[in-house]
């Protein structure tokens, strides 16, 4: 495992603190990986990548506080037949060093541009579970010739705005008992995270870092997307949600993006929450293979 830095600017103890429970998250990876930095208008941006250097790319992107390290129970599968690229989002808990906060939707479409650019990629399959999904999408609309397919997870917003209890849990992350009334939320006692990537999740929500605690802009994230920008999607997508997702109601984000996005492939994954990657993995590898087999 190879693992290419740049200058990393000093770290505050809780970042130092992240940094370690980030690598014990890594030590999951049950598969070979490489880490590396690439540059990007907006700053260094760390991947994960595993599998054949000449199969087919497929970027992943994951959800918030989550970070790249959140594949560990998917990564053996999807690297058997693709070149896999795990992005840690800028701007987000991970990894990537932010420089300029882009911020706006139309700047993290320009970051990930960057990502492809800089490693070579003309076009890929993407995958993305929640933060990650709605950035798939908002890529899907607006770079969709450097897509081949896409696969959204339990996307943040995009088809609904968030029930007003995700507010309530994820604004009392920070406090008493924050992080497991937050996890008991999404994942009831269906899925209990692994200790390593539990410590890497507390770690995330205790670091405080102003380059990483972005402000929301109207132009930015979350966003739930216009019919309009819907119905022009041109890529095929596949939507997986989870039957006891607590976000939203994941049936009505189900009706609506099968009435509006052509072609969408849409489905409830039984016995899963919002984190159905981790929770159905099994499910989730088979069924996203055979989508992007297609």
């Amino acid at each position: 495992m190879s693992n290419r830095l740049p200058i990393i600017p000093a770290l505050n103890d809780s970042g130092i603190h992240y940094y370690q429970t980030y690598d014990e998250s890594l030590a999951l990876w049950p598969v070979h990986y490489e880490t590396f930095y690439v540059p990007t208008r907006f700053g260094q941006t760390h991947i994960i990548a595993s599998g054949p250097k000449e199969a087919p790319p497929l970027i992943l992107l994951h959800g918030a506080l989550f970070s790249s390290t959140m594949w560990y129970p998917n990564i053996a599968d999807w690297s058997s037949k693709y070149r896999t690229y795990a992005i840690d989002i800028i701007g987000d808990k991970n990894k990537s060093i932010p420089t300029d906060l882009c911020g706006t939707r139309a700047g993290y479409a320009d970051w990930l541009l960057d990502v492809f650019d800089n490693l070579g990629i003309e076009k890929s399959h993407l995958i993305g579970l929640s933060l990650g999904g709605l950035h798939t999408m908002n890529f899907v609309l607006r770079a969709s010739e450097r897509v081949e397919s896409a696969v959204i997870l339990s996307p943040a917003e995009t088809f609904l705005s968030f029930h007003q209890d995700f507010y309530k849990y994820a604004l009392g992350l920070v406090g008493s008992n924050g992080v497991e009334n937050f996890l008991n939320w999404m994942m009831g006692d269906r899925y209990v995270l692994h200790p390593n990537f539990g410590k890497q999740f507390y770690a995330g929500v205790m670091w405080q870092d102003e380059l990483r605690n972005q402000k929301p802009k109207a132009d930015g994230f979350p966003y739930v997307f216009t019919d309009d920008e819907l119905k022009s999607v041109k890529v095929p997508i596949l939507l997986l949600l989870g039957e006891h997702e607590v976000i939203y109601d994941p049936q009505s984000a189900l009706h609506r993006a099968s009435t509006l996005v052509p072609g969408i492939e849409a489905e409830i994954v039984k016995n899963a929450g919002h984190v159905l990657s981790m929770e159905q993995p099994e499910y989730v590898n088979e069924r996203v293979l055979s989508f992007l087999s297609k």
